[in-house]
Formats: structure tokens, sequence, C-alpha cells
């Protein structure tokens, strides 16, 4: 994976470089054409019109000599003469189009390289070593016949892509904000998800040892905090939030089973398993009746979320209030803990959310309405 994606940024700085290109010579190109158009048409007139008839012309509006005249006259041949010499020595045209045709090559290749992240990402299938191979083996073919670049064409292509991807995010956290529906939200979430390694990772391991289990709690909801503010490293979690809902197997004793199964998947991280079944028990709560009602009691409405990856690989999420208030930045109670916003108050402040992630807006219930932290 990290080869593909080592790949897959080098693919994007040649298609970056490659493109700088061909919008150096299509401008230069259209320059060269008007040029010889405006040119060619003066001189046409000034050929049929004869250089007496030009003077006579000019005369109308201002004094000149047939001298200037004819000078005027051998300047614009002299400069068409340039033009025509310039485009069959440095071939501009031939250039440009050298430079879009490594546009679609590595396009092609680019192609090819996210189909296969995308394949190891959703299918849980591993990709193989020779499937990595053949793709150093088309990028070093690629790289071997499309026009050479220099080091400052490098640089200002890494940088142009760089700027290109801050507007892209910048446009999203714009339409985070509210401006799409439920849908475009969950396929938002969907793809936050897909290009987070870890995340994957984490997601593989349960679905490995029991597709009934559901990933919640901090780690998707920081998921989606972290991209909207821009953070590329994740922010750390206390630990790993495991779901599910089972009537049989409601033990603490089981949840423990659960936790060491996924130790040894993944040791590095603390799990905590949770089976939502027995869990109205703990709270002195009446028993819950579905894992979503199990998570509607859970304390703000953008932690009220659990994912999973489905047998054909496509990722459930189960959000009894929807996924607006998370891509607002939006904190407030569920209605189970509105009565307890003292409850969301200690959360807030003792996970230090507002210093983490400065741009959300905290805001605890109260029988008389609401009031920000």
């Amino acid at each position: 994976m990290d080869r593909l994606s080592d790949y897959a940024k080098k693919c994007h700085i040649l298609r970056q470089i490659m493109s700088n290109k061909a919008q150096k010579y299509r401008r230069i190109n259209a320059a060269q054409n008007v040029a010889t158009v405006v040119v060619s048409s003066f001189l046409l007139f000034i050929g049929f019109s004869g250089t007496g008839k030009v003077q006579a012309y000019l005369n109308w509006f201002v004094a000149v000599d047939s001298l200037k005249v004819e000078f005027a006259f051998n300047f614009m041949v002299f400069v068409l003469f340039v033009v025509a010499i310039l485009h069959l020595v440095f071939q501009f045209g031939r250039k440009q189009a050298d430079a879009e045709q490594a546009i679609v090559t590595i396009t092609n290749l680019s192609n090819q390289i996210d189909d296969l992240i995308s394949k190891e990402k959703n299918s849980f299938e591993t990709t193989k070593s020779y499937e990595v191979d053949v793709v150093r083996q088309k990028y070093e073919a690629i790289i071997q016949v499309i026009p050479a670049n220099s080091d400052s064409e490098f640089l200002k292509a890494k940088k142009d892509y760089q700027e290109k991807e801050l507007k892209k995010d910048t446009d999203f956290v714009i339409m985070a904000q509210g401006i799409f529906n439920e849908e475009q939200r969950q396929k938002t979430l969907r793809s936050i998800v897909q290009h987070s390694e870890d995340t994957i990772k984490v997601l593989k391991a349960i679905q490995n040892l029991d597709p009934s289990l559901y990933l919640g709690g901090g780690l998707v909801r920081n998921l989606v905090w972290d991209y909207l503010h821009g953070f590329s490293t994740p922010t750390p979690v206390d630990d790993i939030d495991v779901v599910y809902f089972d009537n049989i197997s409601n033990t603490k004793d089981h949840d423990r089973r659960v936790e060491g199964e996924l130790k040894r998947l993944i040791p590095n991280l603390k799990w905590s398993v949770k089976n939502q079944a027995r869990m109205h028990a703990v709270n002195h709560e009446a028993a819950y009746g579905s894992l979503e009602e199990a998570i509607s009691k859970w304390p703000e409405t953008a932690t009220a979320i659990a994912i999973r990856f489905s047998e054909d690989g496509h990722l459930e999420i189960v959000a009894p209030y929807g996924l607006s208030d998370l891509f607002r930045l939006l904190v407030r109670p569920t209605p189970h803990f509105e009565k307890r916003p003292e409850r969301i108050f200690e959360r807030a402040t003792t996970k230090a959310w507002k210093n983490t992630w400065p741009n959300l807006e905290v805001v605890v219930g109260t029988e008389n309405g609401a009031s920000k932290v």
C-alpha cells in the first residue's frame, strides 16, 4: 500500500508538470498564431494596396512619408519570418501535443494505481507483489518517453499541486458546513474513511473477527473533525471503541474475550468492547431494543455514530441523529443527555476538544434552552 501510494503521488506530480508544460506551449502557440494572422493580414493589405495608397490612407490621420511605410512593410515581413522560423526550430505545437499525450498516459497509470488501492481498501484483497511490480515497470517506462523536465519545473508543479489540494480541502470544508443533504454527508464520510489507512486497518480487523462488530465513539468523530480542520496527522484517541448488540452473549467476560482477540490482531491499540445489549443495566435504564437505540443514548449527537464494513465491502453507518452536527462541528447533547449538560461540559473540557479543534461549537442543553461553552 505504501509503495502504491508513493507511485500515486509521483504520478500526480508528473501529471502536474506535463499540465504546466502543455499550458505554456498552448499559450505560445496561441500567441504565435495570432501574430501570424495579424502580420499576414497587414502584409496582404499593403501588398494589394501598394505603399503609395497606404501612405495616402495614413495621411488622412497623420502625416507620414513613404520611407516609414516601406520600413513598416519590411519590418512586418521580418516579424513573419521570425515567427515562422521559431515555429520550425522549436516546434511548440509538437511539444504541446507531446505534453498532452503524456498527461493521458500518466492519468491512465494513476487510475490503475487508484483501482489497486481501492481494491485493497474495499474488498479486503491484498495487492499482490507482481501487481506493484507492474506499476513500477509502467512508471519507469513512462518517465523514459515523456518530455524531460527541469528542477524548476518540478518545484513549480509540486507547489501547484499542493495549492490544488489545499483548494480542494477548502472547498470541502465550505461544503461540509451544511450545504449538502444527509445522503451526501454519508457519501463524504465514506470517502474520508477510505482515505484513512489506520481506520481501514481497524475496520478490517473488526470485520475479519466478527462482522457484527461496529467501530464507534471518538475515532469516527475525530476522523471527521481532523479532516475539517485540515490536520495531516490524526489526533490520538484514548481507546478504540467497538460495539455490538447480542442478547445472548451479554456478559462482560465475553466483551473481554473479544478485546483479547482484537488485541491479538492489532496489539498496539487499546481496545474497548461493549455489548450494547447489556449497557442498559450499567446505566440503570430499561432494556434497549437495538444497537441504534443504544447508540441514541450516547452523550453527544456528533459522537452517536458507529460504522462497519459489510460483507461486500460497503461501509455501513448507524447514526440515530444523522451526520449534520458532526459536519457542522457542533457538539450538543443527545435528547437522553439534555438534562445533564454538566456531563457534556465535563467531557468537552476534560478532553480539551476546543484546544484540539478550535472551530468546534460546544452547546450544552438546559431546561430553558441552550448555552454555548
